[in-house]
């Protein structure tokens, strides 16, 4: 007997016809929870939405319940394709497939953003090194804040409990804080980059911990060049 596939071939045809959800459940009365719950298999249409199913998408009942004979040969060619594929090839097969998909979603090139991603500065004592000579690599996220220019990973435990160790946090660089006590991440002259609240105090730096155990690190102005302000945390 033939397995019924009733649910992966609403969801076919649905793709085929470029209806989403919610357009298919108009065209049969449903809401798009019911559509969803079709596709899920959690529920089953009744008799006569197959029929109106089969309608819609110019098919008959039988081709939605056990699946079309081009619809199986098409996964199994695709199969075996992949597996013939080395890996970077795939790689690119899947890349372009998820290409394909986001842009069916609506998820254009234009609404993500490129951002700075895989540097690591400290809350506590200073990472020895020039921030600018970190490593780094340019990632593309779709929940990027307005104004992010980069998102870091906090290595220590100095701002807790506002930035958790391990935590990541989204800068925007500019070489002025808006106002004293605001977070920043500062880079000071021979000794590494940080993330503090930082206090301007007559020619010097006071760069403050939130967490009590830690003491204020205080620097000569000219020693303390500030990279961005901390504009919101990423869990």
């Amino acid at each position: 007997m033939k397995k019924i596939v009733l649910p992966q071939m609403i969801d076919y045809f649905r793709k085929e016809n470029g209806m989403t959800m919610d357009e298919l459940g108009k065209r049969m009365g449903k809401t798009p929870s019911a559509i969803s719950r079709w596709i899920s298999g959690a529920r089953s249409p009744m008799v006569e939405d197959l029929d109106k199913l089969a309608n819609i998408f110019q098919v008959d009942v039988k081709t939605l319940m056990f699946g079309a004979n081009e619809f199986e040969k098409a996964i199994n060619d695709t199969v075996m394709i992949m597996k013939s594929l080395d890996h970077s090839h795939r790689k690119k097969v899947y890349e372009f497939s998820k290409n394909q998909l986001d842009e069916q979603n609506g998820i254009s090139e234009m609404s993500k953003k490129y951002i700075v991603n895989n540097r690591c500065t400290a809350a506590g004592t200073p990472i020895d090194g020039d921030y600018e000579d970190a490593q780094q690599e340019i990632v593309v996220r779709n929940e990027v804040p307005r104004g992010a220019d980069e998102v870091v990973t906090i290595a220590g435990d100095s701002m807790q409990p506002l930035l958790m160790r391990g935590s990541q946090a989204f800068v925007h660089y500019q070489p002025v804080p808006d106002y004293d006590g605001q977070i920043v991440i500062v880079s000071i002259k021979d000794i590494g980059v940080t993330c503090k609240k930082i206090y301007r105090e007559d020619g010097k730096i006071r760069l403050k911990s939130i967490n009590e155990k830690y003491s204020d690190m205080i620097y000569p102005a000219q020693e303390v060049r500030v990279i961005g302000k901390v504009i919101t945390q990423k869990k």
